[in-house]
């Protein structure tokens, strides 16, 4: 508290020296120099108050990924997916189905996991349905990934469409105490079990 109280005494000390020492004449440079860089500051070209209204970055796409998980999943049974992939180009879609923990999930003997869509006469692209059947409860994902050809080269969209199977924890379980501190912080107190 005292050197912070300390150094605002010598901060106001030093402009008042600084902002005096303008005033009298006595160093007209020093003053000169800061009317220019003051003039300076205030010249420069004011920044467009409106952003781009795209990404800066890498560029997406042209694709989108929509799906509807048909009915409720339950461990060991079949379930449906909707895949729908729309674009707005006119070519060839190739999609491709992939699941990473093959203990949580897994696909159907009948079920193909690269697929190559090409755009009907109302160039609309036809629906795809995933079967898949889920090992385990939790959340599990089913990772879908199309590919375009564009002006640009080749493109591509990913995605991880969420399966919840049983019941979501309501709430996250405590595993300690919660305590409050000397300056009233909240402590998770986690003691060590001795065995």
């Amino acid at each position: 508290m005292n050197r912070l109280f300390f150094s605002r005494i010598l901060l106001l000390g030093f402009f008042g020296m600084t902002l005096s020492a303008c005033q009298s004449g006595s160093d007209n440079a020093v003053a000169e120099k800061t009317a220019v860089a003051t003039a300076a500051v205030h010249s420069r070209p004011e920044m467009p108050a409106e952003r781009p209204k795209t990404s800066p970055g890498k560029p997406s796409a042209p694709i989108t990924i929509d799906y509807e998980i048909m009915g409720k999943p339950v461990i060991g049974i079949p379930l449906s997916i909707n895949v729908k992939i729309s674009s707005g180009l006119d070519q060839p879609i190739r999609v491709n189905y992939r699941i990473n923990d093959s203990t949580s999930l897994m696909f159907t003997n009948a079920q193909s996991r690269t697929v190559s869509l090409l755009p009907a006469g109302d160039e609309a692209y036809p629906a795809e349905q995933v079967t898949v059947i889920p090992q385990r409860e939790g959340r599990l994902f089913l990772n879908v990934s199309a590919e375009i050809e564009t002006d640009v080269g080749m493109m591509a969209k990913v995605m991880a469409i969420p399966i919840q199977v049983g019941r979501r924890r309501s709430t996250p379980q405590v595993g300690g105490e919660l305590t409050t501190g000397e300056e009233g912080e909240a402590l998770m107190s986690l003691p060590a079990k001795e065995e």
